[in-house]
C-alpha cells in the first residue's frame, strides 16, 4: 500500500513538472517587458509614442498598439493601455546589431502567422555621407510568429530585405486583388532632395523580393500649392487604404515649414497599385500629425490612428489618437477627433 501511494505521488508530481514546462511560450512573453521597465496601465492621452499602429484580435477582442521603439501595449477600450511588452527575440550578432532604433512597426495576419515589420536603423554603422551628414544604416526586416503575442523571429537573419546602400524607412505591408505581397517605403530624406515613395513585390515566403522596386511618386511631381522654393519635402509613413467605392488611396506623412503634415493621395485607376497617383490638393491634416493607419473597430467603424506633437508639462511629446473616418465615398473624411 505504501509503495502504490509512493507511486502515485511520483506520477503526480511528473505530471504537474509537465505542464508546467508545457506553458504556451506566448503566456511567457507576455510577461517580459524592457530591462528596468515594468508594466504600466497607461491613458491614451499620456502616453508617448510616435508611429503608433493598432493590430485587432478579433477572436479574443484586444487591441494590439505598436509604434517606436518596438514594444506593444495591450487594451480592451483603446483608451487605457497596458505595457510595454517586449515581443522581439534576435541574435544581436546579426545586421540589426544590439542596440538598433526600431521605427513604425507594424503586425499584419497572412496566412495563419504573424508578421511584424519595422525599420531598423544602426546608429554605429554609416553608409552615405550627403553634404555632411552621415546617413545610418536603415532598412525594414521582418520578423514572424505563431501568435500576435509572439515571440517574434527574424524571418531571414543575414542581410536587410532592402537593398544595403540605400537607407529605406517607413515600409507599410499590403495585399494586391491576387494575394500577392508588396511592401511600400520611403528613403531617408537626407539621401535625397525630393521624397519618394516606392514599391517593391515580395516572394510568396517574404523572403526576397521580386525584380525592382518602381517610384509610385515623388513630392515634386504634384506637391502642394504653397510649399515654394527649395527642396522637395520627403515622404514618411505610407499606409494604404480603400474606401467603400473601392477607391485605393495612401495616406503618407511630411513636413511642410518645419510642422508635420499628414497628406493623401489616390490612384487614378481607381482601384490598382500601379497607379498613377494623384496627391489631393490640399494637406489631409495640419497640426502636427505625423504618419498614420487605419482600421475597422471590432463593429465595423472605420477609425484612424496616428500620432501629434503635443507639449505635455513643458515638454514636446508625440501623443497617438484615434479618429472616426468617413470611408463611404470616394474621398477619405474625417467624422470625429
Amino acid at each position: 500500500m505504501k509503495f502504490l501511494f509512493s507511486n502515485i505521488l511520483l506520477l503526480l508530481f511528473l505530471f504537474c513538472s509537465c505542464v508546467q514546462n508545457n506553458k504556451p511560450a506566448t503566456e511567457e512573453w507576455t510577461l517580459r517587458t524592457p530591462n528596468g521597465i515594468s508594466v504600466q496601465t497607461v491613458n491614451i492621452d499620456t502616453m508617448e509614442l510616435s508611429n503608433p499602429f493598432i493590430y485587432l484580435d478579433r477572436d479574443n477582442l484586444v487591441y494590439y498598439m505598436t509604434g517606436d521603439g518596438g514594444y506593444v501595449w495591450t487594451s480592451k477600450n483603446m483608451r487605457i493601455w497596458n505595457g510595454p511588452y517586449n515581443v522581439l527575440q534576435y541574435d544581436t550578432l546579426m545586421w540589426i546589431g544590439n542596440n538598433p532604433i526600431v521605427e513604425s512597426p507594424e503586425i499584419h495576419k497572412y496566412k495563419g502567422r504573424y508578421y511584424y515589420f519595422a525599420t531598423f536603423t544602426r546608429p554605429d554603422v554609416v553608409i552615405d555621407n550627403v553634404n555632411g551628414k552621415d546617413i545610418e544604416r536603415r532598412s525594414c526586416h521582418i520578423f514572424v510568429a505563431d501568435s500576435v503575442q509572439g515571440p517574434y523571429k527574424p524571418l531571414y537573419a543575414d542581410e536587410p530585405l532592402l537593398r544595403a546602400d540605400h537607407a529605406t524607412q517607413g515600409a507599410t505591408f499590403c495585399v494586391d486583388e491576387y494575394g500577392t505581397g508588396y511592401l511600400i517605403y520611403s528613403h531617408d530624406w537626407r539621401q535625397r532632395k525630393d521624397g519618394t515613395v516606392q514599391i517593391i513585390m515580395l516572394s510568396k515566403e517574404f523572403n526576397m523580393q521580386i525584380g525592382e522596386p518602381y517610384i509610385m511618386f515623388r513630392a515634386s511631381e504634384k506637391m502642394w500649392d504653397d510649399i515654394k522654393g527649395g527642396d522637395s519635402p520627403q515622404m514618411d509613413g505610407p499606409f494604404i487604404f480603400k474606401t467603400g467605392e473601392e477607391e485605393v488611396g495612401m495616406l503618407f506623412a511630411t513636413e511642410v515649414d518645419g510642422e508635420n503634415v499628414l497628406g493623401v493621395a489616390y490612384s487614378e485607376t481607381g482601384h490598382g497599385l500601379d497607379g498613377p497617383w494623384h496627391i489631393e490638393h490640399q494637406p489631409f491634416l495640419t497640426g502636427g500629425y505625423g504618419q498614420a493607419m487605419i482600421f475597422n473597430d471590432f463593429d465595423g467603424t472605420s477609425l484612424m490612428v496616428l500620432h501629434k506633437d503635443t507639449v505635455i508639462d513643458n515638454k514636446r511629446k508625440c501623443v497617438p489618437q484615434i479618429m472616426e473616418i468617413d470611408t463611404q465615398y470616394e474621398r477619405l473624411k474625417i467624422k470625429r477627433y
